[in-house]
């Protein structure tokens, strides 16, 4: 009887190899029309890794592992297929059989993938302890000593980055705030306080020094700082945690020459420095976790509450964000519900006060997110307007063509919004809200593929790790390493880069780096500079959490999905979006991998009073 179940399973996994084999050939990105995978030796050796695959998880699988990877397989085979066939064809073909059968063979394959990380994951830190290695950087490694030498190195081996980009990347929207610094008229379209920060280093302090090079040098050595210091204090956290030696001398190795590390350290844009507040409170996060008593300490609420309104400062949907993770604090760590709507509280209190009477006294000017807003209907309209013209009436094609003039851009800019979105009529939506309302409405229900596919084309990078950059559907650079320059008619501050001479073989390796994406030549280390592998570590480290009923452990990571679904309402996908996601990674996996600090409260009295 056994032996007729073991064969049976084995029939089984064999042909879920088969269709995993049959279905990874409609997830690759390629032009040849005539069976790539099917017609190729490759077939065979995706067949034997596919099964081999199967079989080791096989032998630990249970039914609470099996229905998680499952459901996590069916979503990622969903996004290669969908990823792919947007790239391929310009449509998810959601609508069509085809695709679904091909997310269903999938999944096998992706579910196998799931259980094995969920599986092993947590025992990586065992595997890569050495006795005697850890027993010697324990006795003379403590996590002060980790910290400051982390930093020296770290912030040390971006200098030469910073020497061939002197003075730094002014790019982005560096331009623009400038313009607001120079005016007076400080535009909440960016952040306040980064305004002011990069115009008194740039424009004060340049013109100080007489150059305004010197001034941005300034800047880029001061986010340098702080950048650098938070990757020193994850790698102290791991340390707290025992991670062990070998890992922490990965990631430091990562922090230390993954080239857009140092790019973005010196990139003039709001994103580096709320990345830096953002991993800190993730890292505040995992503390509360694993030692829920911290919360009565004063010093670290005080350490909390600055640290998140650093992160609302820098970047506007910073406040949503820490609204969306205060929720499922609320409900995982409902035993000091009084305690966290304290923090919460006080928090918003101030930011009130920052975001109000501050912000007017520093000559703060409103300024109208409705455009903002309007990213994702404005693609979707179009995208109805160009693909579905025939299925709506003359009054809705009016209305899209009043609302949004520009909306034949889509034809070019399928992954950005920029074109159609400036375009957007605030004035008649103001007038009357319900009416576009109502349109969007009644376009969606007619043409419901045009809406999905167009959102999919936005957001593609959020979800989909095998994109190609740059984007050749979007006119804005994944990342930008070229500073602004001078645009006729405009009065622009240009700060222009000067590279000293040694050192242009760096700036020409950054140059292919960020605009030819060389990086996609190089196997597996490619996904290092992925926007959709990192949303994929997340997932799965959500995934973990539910595996192993650790449900507290979803804390942390509540502000990173919080702040992935901010992302996806944005006009295109940069890899200055994610990088606060990006960062905090590092901190999940040591997180999951690790076993929690033990610690001993004398007066747990503090809890029960709140």
């Amino acid at each position: 009887m056994n032996l007729k179940k073991q064969n049976i399973k084995t029939g089984i996994m064999f042909v879920m190899s088969f269709l995993s084999t049959y279905a990874v050939q409609g997830m690759l990105k390629v032009t040849y029309e005539k069976y790539p995978i099917s017609n190729s030796i490759f077939s065979l050796l995706i067949f034997c890794a596919v099964y081999v695959l199967l079989k080791t998880v096989s032998k630990w699988m249970n039914g609470r592992l099996m229905v998680i990877s499952i459901i996590w397989g069916g979503i990622f085979s969903a996004c290669m297929v969908c990823g792919t066939n947007l790239i391929m064809s310009d449509f998810t073909k959601l609508n069509q059989l085809e695709t679904w059968l091909k997310i269903a063979f999938g999944i096998p394959l992706f579910s196998a993938l799931v259980a094995f990380v969920l599986e092993k994951l947590p025992e990586i830190n065992k595997v890569t302890n050495i006795p005697f290695f850890e027993k010697f950087v324990r006795r003379e490694w403590g996590v002060k000593k980790t910290f400051f030498v982390s930093w020296i190195l770290i912030f040390v081996s971006w200098i030469p980055g910073l020497i061939a980009s002197y003075p730094g990347i002014y790019a982005y929207d560096s331009v623009y705030q400038m313009g607001y610094y120079t005016s007076g008229n400080i535009y909440l379209h960016h952040p306040l306080i980064h305004t002011y920060l990069l115009g008194f280093c740039v424009e004060t302090l340049g013109g100080m020094f007489g150059d305004l090079k010197v001034g941005l040098l300034i800047y880029s050595l001061f986010q340098m700082l702080c950048l650098s210091a938070t990757f020193a204090g994850i790698m102290a956290y791991m340390t707290k945690r025992k991670l062990s030696t070998l890992m922490k001398v990965c990631w430091l190795l990562i922090f230390m020459f993954l080239p857009l590390n140092a790019i973005m350290s010196f990139s003039a844009t709001k994103d580096i420095l709320y990345s830096a507040f953002f991993a800190l409170l993730v890292i505040l996060a995992c503390v509360i976790v694993e030692n829920e008593t911290i919360l009565y300490k004063k010093w670290f609420c005080m350490a909390f509450i600055a640290i998140v309104l650093g992160g609302m400062a820098f970047r506007s949907q910073g406040k949503y964000v820490f609204i969306f993770g205060s929720v499922f604090g609320f409900v995982l760590l409902r035993k000091h519900w009084k305690r966290l709507l304290l923090m919460f509280t006080v928090t918003m209190i101030l930011f009130g006060i920052y975001s109000g009477p501050v912000t007017k006294l520093c000559n703060g000017v409103e300024f109208n997110s409705l455009h903002e807003m309007m990213s994702v209907p404005c693609v979707q309209l179009s995208r109805a307007m160009l693909k579905n013209s025939e299925e709506l009436t003359v009054g809705e094609k009016q209305k899209i063509t009043e609302y949004v003039p520009d909306y034949g851009a889509y034809k070019t800019f399928e992954g950005i919004s920029d074109s159609m979105k400036i375009t957007f009529n605030e004035k008649k939506f103001k007038e009357n809200p319900l009416d576009f309302l109502k349109l969007w409405v009644s376009v969606g229900i007619k043409a419901p593929m045009s809406y999905i596919d167009a959102f999919a084309r936005l957001t593609i990078g959020w979800w989909y790790p095998d994109m190609n950059y740059r984007d050749p559907k979007a006119y804005h650079p994944y990342w930008e390493y070229d500073s602004t320059q001078q645009i006729e008619g405009q009065n622009w501050t240009i700060v222009e880069r000067s590279t000293p001479e040694g050192f242009q073989w760096l700036a020409d390796f950054y140059e292919q780096l960020t605009y030819e994406n060389s990086y996609q030549k190089v196997p597996v280390l490619a996904l290092l500079f992925s926007s959709g592998f990192v949303c994929w570590m997340m997932f799965l480290y959500i995934a973990s959490c539910i595996y192993k009923r650790k449900y507290k452990y979803l804390f942390p990571v509540s502000f990173v999905f919080g702040l992935w679904l901010t992302v996806l309402l944005g006009p295109v996908v940069l890899y200055r979006y994610v990088y606060p996601i990006a960062i905090t990674i590092p901190i999940l996996c040591c997180f999951i991998m690790t076993a929690p600090e033990t610690y001993y409260v004398k007066e747990k009295r503090m809890i029960k009073n709140g």
